[in-house]
């Protein structure tokens, strides 16, 4: 046994040592908190875009003078991920061109003004159009590409993607830029059955700073 002064300092180093040790774990504790919202509010990583079905039940281009015209109907399903495991993604806006040889003949809203896509969630947009007659700047090329992809049904149109899209926390908003392939069979034609495959779309990287 101590007497009382031994017994003090007993107490005494036995306080510094349990206050050491909770304010050693004060410290870690709030450096994982530091860790946890740098990696998950510090760098938001940029959607993931994926054309999961899409059919095309007309294709029709007439090159009557004075301009050269598309008549058309294609439907398209895209998936939209956001792979952020913390923030929310806000799209200001979402919208899809259809291009033939590189050329637009018809653009789509795919989301809503300030539609929001929360943290690892998936959105599924099923955008069906059509149009008659539209115009579209096709060269002789284009022309000599469409008469070639006819003849077989199938036709090369990519769907371009672009919006605008704010993170969670994050004040800027970031250009979006994807390039989705797609060929796509016309309907009702003999020959055989071209399955269509899902397309991931290819994400352009922004040179925007903050993005």
């Amino acid at each position: 046994m101590c007497d009382d002064c031994e017994c003090c300092d007993c107490f005494d180093q036995h306080s510094r040592f349990a206050c050491g040790f909770c304010i050693g774990l004060a410290i870690i504790a709030a450096v994982a908190v530091i860790v946890v919202l740098v990696v998950g509010y510090g760098h938001a990583a940029q959607p993931r875009f994926d054309v999961e079905d899409a059919s095309l039940a007309r294709f029709a281009l007439a090159t009557t003078s004075p301009a050269t015209t598309v008549s058309y109907n294609l439907t398209l399903t895209l998936a939209v991920r956001n792979p952020n495991w913390a923030m929310g993604a806000t799209f200001r806006s979402l919208e899809a061109d259809y291009l033939f040889d590189g050329q637009r003949f018809d653009r789509v809203d795919v989301a809503a003004p300030d539609y929001v896509l929360p943290a690892r969630k998936t959105a599924v947009f099923r955008i069906a159009s059509g149009a008659d007659a539209v115009s579209v700047m096709l060269g002789s090329a284009g022309v000599k590409a469409y008469r070639r992809q006819s003849e077989k049904g199938v036709f090369d149109v990519e769907a371009a993607l672009s919006g605008q899209v704010k993170y969670q926390l994050h004040s800027t908003w970031c250009r979006l830029e994807a390039r989705c392939p797609l060929k796509l069979q016309l309907a009702g034609q003999d020959a055989a059955a071209v399955v269509f495959q899902k397309t991931t779309c290819e994400l352009l990287r922004s040179s925007q700073r903050g993005c």
